[in-house]
């Protein structure tokens, strides 16, 4: 830990009015018991943001009636509490935060699994619904600044308005509380209990290659809300790293974030997106209402991309130059598909580093249908083409989850088509 920047204040070194917050502390359930010696140290002296608000008697007794009501006068779950704590202390690397709360969230019985992803910076598996939601909700607010309507409606349906409202507060109350801590760096209570923070992360944001594949959905539902440039750049840069025939790259990005430009795709993919959502109504009537829900449910998002597009923070439009693929499929009698070989794996690298930056995104090819006026829109020269539009954004709902496809029994033959692998 960096070294302290405040000379803790022992008993005896305390004005009347520090006393008395001195002795709130005490007297409050977290000076009980076995969780005293991570308060109290050999002098006498507080340890985490209690000694730092010795030196503001007035306020320090508010944040420490405020802190023992969110721990006994909340309508949330003690583990969902602390998930949502974990949560702040890693956003913000606070190591005292981290520590402390570890400890509580292990004697709540919070699993081991969850407090391991939360300190790398995943997202865990949940089994229960009360921390799930507390850690979404913590996550948007401490990395996003906001909360998105399904994240809100999630957490009022689990936990009720009350609890929502206490837990929302909580995060706030504990993002002061790790402000404190990391400007004033307080030491640990005593020499036998070191204060251990959280595991570094990565300069980059990482996410298991497995978790990401799994979990790496269409989402079309996309926020307004701008994209930091350094996060661009990493999902860029990842999609330079696909190989291609040859290592040629035949393809370019074309980032488009100028509103007069999205408004001119926008315009584009809607005439597009019509005629191909009205011909998959008209294919879904008369199938069984379990199958065509989740059709429903899929061209409803598309119709919000499609009324939204032009909102979107950026379209990424993958461009292509015929004259540098080798296509060796020309002659079959078939429709050729070799020359994508050579472009969609960027594709696919530019989808799955959104997914681990949280970015929601959609590889679409509608557009495709339009390509001279795409191409006189964007000033695209003679003779590229494109070959996929991403809108990428923050998702408006969960965003990435669990993914519905084949299984592999199914998808992977061994030998010869058809047998079982």
């Amino acid at each position: 830990m960096p070294e302290p920047r405040l000379e803790p204040l022992t008993p005896e070194s305390l004005s009347n009015e520090q006393r008395v917050l001195y002795d709130a502390v005490l007297a409050s359930p977290r000076g009980q018991g076995p969780m005293k010696k991570l308060l109290i140290r050999e002098d006498g002296s507080l340890s985490g943001p209690f000694d730092a608000w010795l030196r503001s008697p007035a306020l320090g007794i508010h944040f420490e009636r405020a802190g023992n009501a969110f721990r006994a006068e909340t309508d949330y779950p003690e583990t969902a509490r602390e998930v949502a704590v974990l949560v702040v202390a890693r956003a913000w690397s606070a190591d005292f935060e981290w520590w402390a709360h570890s400890i509580l969230a292990r004697r709540a019985e919070v699993p081991e699994s969850v407090i391991e992803a939360i300190g790398l910076g995943r997202r865990p598996e949940f089994d229960d619904d009360a921390m799930r939601v507390a850690h979404d909700v913590a996550y948007e607010l401490v990395h996003r600044r906001r909360l998105a309507d399904a994240t809100l409606g999630d957490a009022r349906k689990i936990l009720g308005i009350r609890a929502t409202v206490e837990l929302i507060t909580l995060v706030g109350f504990y993002q002061l509380v790790s402000g404190v801590l990391e400007s004033f760096h307080p030491p640990g209570p005593s020499a036998d209990l070191p204060v251990v923070g959280p595991p570094p992360l990565p300069e980059r944001a990482g996410l298991d290659l497995f978790d990401a594949a799994s979990t790496t959905r269409s989402v079309r539902r996309l926020r307004p809300d701008p994209i930091p440039q350094d996060t661009l750049k990493r999902v860029f840069t990842a999609a330079t790293w696909a190989p291609s025939g040859a290592n040629q790259q035949p393809w370019r990005i074309l980032a488009v974030d100028d509103p007069d430009t999205k408004a001119g795709l926008a315009t584009l993919y809607a005439g597009e997106w019509a005629d191909y959502a009205n011909a998959s109504r008209e294919r879904i009537v008369g199938l069984p209402d379990d199958m065509k829900a989740g059709l429903e449910r899929n061209l409803a998002a598309g119709d919000f991309l499609a009324t939204n597009l032009a909102e979107t923070p950026v379209i990424a439009l993958f461009c292509f130059n015929p004259e540098q693929l080798h296509v060796t499929d020309l002659e079959l009698d078939r429709p050729s598909v070799v020359g994508g070989a050579s472009l969609y794996p960027a594709v696919q690298n530019l989808l799955l580093a959104c997914r681990a930056e949280g970015l929601g995104c959609v590889l679409t090819t509608l557009l495709c249908a339009r390509e001279e006026e795409v191409r006189d829109l964007l000033s695209i020269p003679e003779p590229w083409g494109i070959h996929a539009m991403v809108p990428i954004g923050w998702p408006v709902g969960g965003g990435h989850g669990p993914l519905s496809r084949r299984p592999v029994e199914e998808a992977v033959y061994r030998n010869h088509f058809g047998q079982e692998w």
